[in-house]
């Protein structure tokens, strides 16, 4: 009787043993088919294979929707299991390790131990650089053949690039991560007692220093003004682009601070590998005391508040927001074998060039399973990257989660210009750093979330010639739902070209026309969508802060504005950049820039809630 008992008992726990093993297989297989890359937001119309579309216009102000990736293939991790080991496997660090790990040393030394012994490949092109299109292109067909014999790659020079990073993933990450006992990009670890506060944290991101700290004062006034309340850092490099005055008693009235980085190890890694300029963004990552980032390039605007985006399902699910950029993917096939990701010859989507095709064939699309690698884009297959490519200037990005992301982007960028730059690029738009993220994340198998809304050009048809004259980029909403009806909120505003400085915008004529001599609003056509002039908003920080004869004997704004003050506003004596040059900047503003920050306040249409001081 007992052991009949014990047999039903036994049965009955295999039953829902065995129930259980399959409840989780199922569960495992529904969120690997809804986390897989096989089929995006905008995909699931291609499957059906629709007649093809009408043309849209040839350079569109607003871009088709892009590509919205979020695991893009199975994970390949290092040989820790997780992006983060569990606290039980740490092992603690010796004295002489934490040392190292607290003065960021750790993630440099021995990395010579990874360098690729070849020339460099930059520019080493078999006949020329690749083309450089935009995503929305339909007339060129960046197949693999094309791609793979752009650059000029010697078979001994491959060899070297797949063997460190072979090496660096399976080697060198695992090594910081689960011996040492890191948790996050950073010099903090889950046993300090510091942690329960880092846990969580987020706030801005900015690179200053010279005429830089000039550029972030004006996006962290921005910030300020549309509402953003986390604490922001101003990365600076090295001790001498430190400015006191600047960071002692403008900042710290922002909520702002800046973040010297140790300039012996600067030098150090600037005499080593050349580490400077865009390079610069890991080591302002690297140094942050924020768990939660949202990086801004100094000429990035936010339009307004955005901190809601590390709230934003996005974010939650992926813990990397990115954003597009105009250019069609160039990446060379050879970098997936270098990095050990398999592209499978697997159609996932159509390109505009597919659909361009069928409509000169006067036929229906093919379907997707009958495209090769010879007749379709090459990003367009399963386990490329994704088309178009991505925009850095702004980016949300948890240092724990995506711990070893950030080491294999940090990877990227140490050997990016000779190398990885190139191989990511090819001498198409904007080579360097913008790729590395995407690309690590992918690599790993990590997930990250691409804005499918691409972005918008803003700018004027310029009286000069009757054309179409670009001045920044309108960056979407990443929860941006295109099923809404609604129009898609811009929430940054990329203004590169043209950048904020004084001589620029007078030399190049931006603000004024050279022959007329009439005023112009750059940015006039997103102003309803932001709600508020543009144009007047940025201009306003920027004459405040650059012209001392902006303001009378008493401190107070020339054109009666309230709320400047001289002593607060006017940023001469705390930067150099702005104070070196007064005499020439005077004038600068009283033939440029205070007439034209009055004539944007006599017509603007929002008069209300533009200037914010």
């Amino acid at each position: 009787m007992v052991v009949s008992k014990h047999l039903r008992r036994n049965r009955a726990r295999l039953f829902l043993a065995v129930a259980s093993v399959s409840i989780l297989l199922i569960l495992s297989f529904t969120y690997q088919s809804v986390d897989s890359n096989e089929y995006s937001v905008i995909d699931t119309d291609t499957i059906k294979e629709h007649p093809v579309p009408p043309p849209k216009p040839q350079v569109p102000l607003d871009f088709p929707p892009a590509v919205e990736e979020i695991a893009p293939h199975s994970p390949k991790q290092p040989k820790g299991k997780t992006n983060r080991p569990q606290s039980n496997k740490i092992k603690k660090p010796t004295p002489d390790q934490l040392k190292t790990i607290r003065d960021y040393t750790v993630f440099f030394d021995k990395l010579e131990d990874f360098a690729i012994h070849a020339e460099s490949i930059k520019d080493k092109y078999t006949t020329d650089k690749a083309k450089e299109l935009f995503s929305s292109s339909d007339d060129f067909l960046f197949s693999k053949q094309y791609l793979e014999n752009v650059l000029d790659i010697p078979q001994d020079t491959f060899d070297k690039l797949k063997n460190s990073h072979t090496r660096y993933v399976e080697q060198r990450i695992p090594d910081l991560v689960d011996k040492l006992g890191f948790s996050t990009f950073g010099n903090i670890l889950e046993s300090d007692k510091e942690w329960n506060e880092y846990q969580g944290s987020a706030g801005y991101v900015l690179v200053g220093g010279g005429r830089y700290s000039w550029l972030s004062y004006l996006v962290i006034r921005q910030i300020r003004a549309s509402g953003g309340k986390l604490p922001i850092e101003l990365f600076i490099p090295t001790k001498s682009d430190y400015d006191e005055e600047f960071c002692e008693k403008v900042l710290p009235k922002l909520n702002a601070r800046c973040n010297v980085f140790d300039t012996n190890l600067a030098n150090n890694l600037a005499a080593r590998f050349k580490i400077g300029g865009y390079q610069y963004k890991m080591l302002a990552l690297i140094s942050s005391k924020f768990e939660n980032v949202l990086y801004l390039d100094s000429d990035n605007f936010p339009t307004k508040n955005v901190e809601y985006l590390f709230e934003s399902k996005q974010y939650k699910d992926s813990h990397l927001l990115l954003w597009p950029d105009a250019w069609a993917r160039t990446t060379n096939p050879k970098f997936f074998e270098i990095a050990g990701v398999e592209v499978k010859e697997n159609k996932l989507r159509y390109s505009a060039y597919d659909k361009k095709q069928a409509q000169l064939a006067d036929k229906p699309l093919d379907p997707l399973s009958s495209y090769t690698f010879e007749n379709s884009n090459f990003h367009d297959f399963e386990g490329s990257l994704p088309d178009p490519t991505s925009e850095t200037g702004m980016l949300v990005i948890n240092k724990t989660t995506h711990l070893k992301t950030l080491l294999l982007c940090l990877y990227y960028n140490v050997f990016g210009p000779d190398f990885y730059y190139p191989i990511m690029t090819q001498g198409s738009a904007g080579e360097g750093d913008k790729e590395s993220f995407i690309a690590a994340a992918h690599v790993l198998g990590n997930r990250y979330f691409q804005t499918a809304k691409q972005f918008r050009w803003t700018g004027y048809v310029s009286e000069a010639d009757g054309k179409f004259t670009s001045k920044a980029l309108g960056h979407f909403d990443p929860a941006y739902d295109e099923q809404s009806g609604k129009e898609a909120d811009i929430i940054f505003m990329h203004l590169s070209y043209p950048k904020y400085y004084p001589n620029w915008l007078v030399d190049n004529h931006d603000l004024v026309y050279e022959k007329s001599g009439k005023h112009i609003r750059m940015y006039a056509d997103i102003n309803d969508n932001v709600g508020y002039d543009f144009d007047l908003r940025v201009l306003q920080f920027f004459t405040q802060g650059l012209c001392p004869n902006y303001f009378n004997e008493e401190g107070l704004a020339v054109d009666g504005t309230e709320g400047p003050r001289k002593s607060k506003d006017f940023m001469g004596p705390f930067l150099p950049y702005v104070g070196s040059d007064d005499e020439i900047n005077s004038k600068r503003c009283e033939e440029v820039f205070i007439p034209h920050l009055k004539w944007l306040k006599e017509t603007t249409q929002f008069p209300d809630n533009s200037v914010i001081v």
